[in-house]
């Protein structure tokens, strides 16, 4: 579904890429970056979500998933990395767990994610897709 050259996959695709990135160096950095990465990973969802129009009063119209699968699929990234912390194959493994997370991520987000499309920003012909 495009919008303004703004796209759900786009969305999805920048979000599970920025995931990635932070726990593949979180896994590697040393405590005083650990906490820059964290704050980072906290403020640039955020940014991203202003710019594709997901952050707003009217943006959470319907309930959220009834599967956890998101929150499940970060948590186990997240736990991994923190267990790799300190090991002797952090150097290769910590990599390798960045990429799995964006592709793991993107896909869990593709089924399981939200995308608010605002009504003035779609086709009638959408609109009435939409609505079925």
């Amino acid at each position: 579904m495009k919008i303004h050259g703004k796209s759900a996959t786009g969305y999805w695709l920048t979000l599970a890429g920025w995931y990635g990135l932070t726990i593949g160096m979180a896994t590697l950095a040393p405590i005083p970056w650990l906490l820059v990465a964290g704050g980072v990973c906290i403020v640039f969802p955020l940014v991203v979500g202003l710019l594709y129009g997901q952050i707003g009063r009217k943006v959470q119209y319907k309930p959220g998933p009834d599967s956890p699968a998101i929150v499940i699929m970060a948590t186990v990234f997240a736990v991994v990395g923190t267990l790799l912390r300190g090991s002797s194959i952090v150097g290769w493994a910590g990599p390798v767990l960045g990429f799995a997370t964006f592709i793991g991520m993107y896909l869990c987000l593709r089924r399981y994610g939200h995308f608010h499309v605002s009504g003035h920003e779609v086709s009638p012909d959408q609109q009435r897709e939409n609505a079925r």
